[in-house]
């Protein structure tokens, strides 16, 4: 009687902690897929709808006005006399550029210095990791300092060689032919730890006997990046060029906390941020419809590159 009594109090406190495991594992998986469907599904499906829509201020109501918001998007690529979007463009598609084609070199070649444990790696591992534990904030205030027309240590070294000519009347970040270049040049500074962390990691995992039948077979560290680390880190290159075919829709803060996307006509703005500045000034259906028509165009860039890469790079296991 008493071992029966014993082995049901042991059934009903089993039932009550499997009770409890089941709540919290529901729980748990109840909070990201909220997460999910308010911010992604929700706010996603929503700008669809807001792309073929406008605001009655007659009577407050959105109404369908069908592919008007895109007629108006079009006259702005063909209006020769409206460049502001047309600069967005190219200056997003210049940054892509230089995210895959400098600064992810740069990258392989600096985590290729740290795998290499070279003289000097430690004070450029700081180099390179600083601006990526510092906010945007401050390091583009710092960024914009250094360059100060006033107080800036640049224009002082320059004053001090006798090229004080060089420095743009507006000053580095206010001159339409300099306010787009030091964008890029602030891009590249800041940008290069992140892919370097990455990169690290996946040469890191390149098996050691690998690296160590190319020594005996007598190849030198050139010969060693470009022909077996490059090669064998394939996915991770892969991986981090399609993500920088982000850069193209995704980057504004930059721009928007150096120039704010001036001096004028967006002369160093990005697609990005000129959904932004619709966003700011209350056009929320005509910046819905500028990222729903991009964001075509990305899906068709990511899936073309993905597809391409897929037949160069070799998928390697290790």
């Amino acid at each position: 009687m008493i071992l029966m009594e014993r082995t049901l109090n042991y059934k009903k406190r089993k039932r009550k902690e499997t009770l409890q495991e089941k709540i919290f594992i529901i729980a748990m998986i109840a909070w990201p897929l909220i997460q999910f469907a308010v911010f992604w599904v929700y706010v996603n499906f929503d700008s669809i709808f807001m792309s073929f829509q406008k605001l009655d201020y007659s009577t407050g109501q959105e109404v369908f006005v069908g592919l008007s918001n895109y007629q108006w998007l079009f006259e702005q690529f063909s209006d020769p006399s409206f460049h502001d979007l047309w600069n967005c463009v190219l200056n997003s598609v210049i940054l892509f550029l230089v995210n895959n084609l400098v600064i992810l070199p740069i990258s392989f070649f600096a985590a290729y210095i740290f795998f290499k444990k070279l003289k000097g790696q430690n004070f450029f591992r700081v180099v390179f990791f600083l601006p990526n534990i510092i906010s945007v904030v401050v390091l583009t205030m710092a960024f914009s300092f250094m360059f100060d027309s006033s107080f800036g240590p640049i224009n002082g070294f320059l004053n001090l060689i006798g090229l004080g000519g060089m420095i743009p009347a507006n000053g580095w970040l206010g001159d339409k032919s300099t306010a787009m270049g030091m964008v890029i040049l602030y891009c590249i500074w800041a940008g290069i730890g992140g892919n370097v962390i990455l990169v690290t990691g996946a040469i890191n995992r390149i098996p050691p006997e690998v690296i160590e039948a190319g020594k005996i077979d007598g190849i030198g560290m050139w010969r060693e990046f470009t022909q077996v680390v490059v090669p064998m880190i394939g996915p991770t290159i892969e991986t981090l060029f399609i993500t920088g075919i982000s850069a193209i829709f995704t980057i504004f803060l930059q721009p928007q906390l150096l120039t704010k996307g001036g001096p004028y006509e967006h002369i160093s703005g990005t697609i990005g941020l000129y959904i932004i500045e619709l966003v700011e000034s209350g056009d929320l259906y005509k910046a819905a419809t500028v990222g729903l028509f991009f964001s075509l165009i990305g899906i068709v860039l990511v899936v073309v590159n993905k597809f391409a890469l897929d037949r160069i790079t070799s998928e390697v296991e290790y």
